[in-house]
């Protein structure tokens, strides 16, 4: 006697069930990202990619790294929603905008270097494929090569969740130690009296204080102590804010470039404008702070803008690239051989700073070094007083009369 069963659909069959699961999630991960969505059996740290399931397979870094194919510029999948993402990641993360273009522009260089593929369609033969091929093909420094596997590890690790072994799982180019470039009181005094205001007063700025020319332009009224001589550097490098020095001389000038923008403020009010861009969510905590005179950058924009975030009008700092091009034409215009450039004036602070007796840790307070090492660079291109170095070639007879002829006051007995 046989015994009927029922008769199982379709849809509770177990295999057709997963199949539609499958189907699901890669409809809601969207183009370009599609079977990246996690299993729920699945590790926080595996993904797809790493797991190489289906067209998302990954192959080991011993196997052989795949080459671009030619007249493959184009895929189907979406660029954009992939750069999106990094986007997210890196905002949610408070990195600095200008490591966000950075990043971004070294996984578009990655992509395109492998015609257009998906990055989850490749490997870590293909990351070290990529690296030795800007070593060797296009001969980049050790800095450029390191900054292109951070951002390509950071692809991996934040959207697809696959971990190479940390910073030592890529290769890294071993760093050059370059001494700091330096330039002499002269050269500095030339290239100043032929800079015009208000990149004069930057410049200054720079040399006197040891800001980086971000630092600099990001300014704000607010921010500038004239009785006490501080000057506050916010969100430097590192999003940390700190304490610098306002050099005497340049008092007269800051004076001068605070009531010029003051002028102007009031003109723009008088029109309807004169906002300023406030950082993170401060527009909505104080609607009337962009509006205040302290608010305003030292160095505003002689172009009006519109706040991306609040739709009112006003000026945005000058752009970086106009106080570098008014440096190096200065420069230029003072027949100054030695480069000399904005963070050039910031070495040239931290050098005469050492020079002058500054303490060492106080130093990279003042410049914003994280590590007392990179402060320490610039030991190496002074001569500190007490070590009493001479060459070899002065203690021949004949040069050493020859050096007290033209000196013959001991530098012992040299005042300051």
């Amino acid at each position: 006697m046989h015994v009927l069963r029922p008769i199982r659909s379709f849809s509770s069959s177990p295999t057709l069930a997963k199949l539609l699961r499958m189907k699901q999630k890669r409809v809601e991960a969207g183009p370009g990202l599609e079977g990246l969505r996690r299993e729920p059996n699945e590790s926080p740290r595996e993904s797809p990619a790493s797991r190489g399931d289906g067209r998302f397979q990954t192959r080991s870094a011993t196997d052989s790294p795949r080459s671009p194919t030619p007249g493959t510029t184009e895929r189907t999948w979406d660029r954009q929603a992939l750069y999106d993402r990094v986007r997210v990641r890196i905002r949610t993360r408070h990195l600095s905008r200008r490591t966000e273009s950075t990043y971004l522009a070294w996984i578009r260089r990655y992509i395109a270097h492998f015609g257009g593929l998906h990055p989850a369609t490749l490997g870590r033969a293909d990351v070290e494929t990529f690296i030795e091929q800007l070593a060797q093909g296009q001969g980049l420094g050790s800095g450029s090569q390191n900054q292109a596997a951070s951002a390509i590890v950071f692809l991996y690790r934040e959207l697809f969740g696959v971990d190479f072994g940390g910073r030592k799982g890529v290769s890294r180019a071993q760093a050059s130690k370059v001494l700091p470039k330096y330039a002499s009181a002269d050269e500095v005094d030339l290239v100043m009296a032929r800079l015009r205001e208000p990149h004069r007063v930057a410049a200054m700025i720079m040399y006197g204080s040891g800001t980086r020319v971000s630092e600099t332009i990001s300014l704000r009224i607010k921010d500038l102590s004239l009785g006490s001589g501080e000057l506050i550097v916010r969100a430097g490098k590192g999003a940390k804010d700190r304490t610098t020095v306002i050099p005497r001389s340049a008092m007269p000038a800051l004076r001068r470039q605070i009531q010029r923008v003051e002028e102007g403020h009031l003109e723009d009010l008088e029109a309807g404008r004169g906002w300023a861009r406030l950082p993170s969510a401060l527009h909505r905590k104080d609607p009337r702070a962009g509006w205040e005179f302290g608010w305003q950058f030292l160095f505003p924009s002689p172009k009006l803008t519109r706040d991306p975030k609040t739709g009112h009008l006003g000026r945005a700092p000058i752009h970086v690239t106009t106080v570098q091009r008014a440096i190096k034409g200065a420069a230029r215009a003072a027949k100054v051989h030695r480069p000399i450039s904005c963070h050039v004036l910031r070495h040239c602070f931290a050098t005469e700073m050492l020079r002058a007796g500054c303490d060492i840790r106080l130093l990279q307070r003042l410049m914003g070094h994280r590590d007392l090492k990179t402060t320490s660079r610039y030991l190496h291109i002074i001569n500190r007083p007490g070590l009493n170095v001479i060459s070899p070639l002065d203690r021949l007879p004949s040069f050493k009369a020859a050096l007290e002829q033209e000196a013959p006051t001991s530098p012992g007995s040299m005042s300051d």
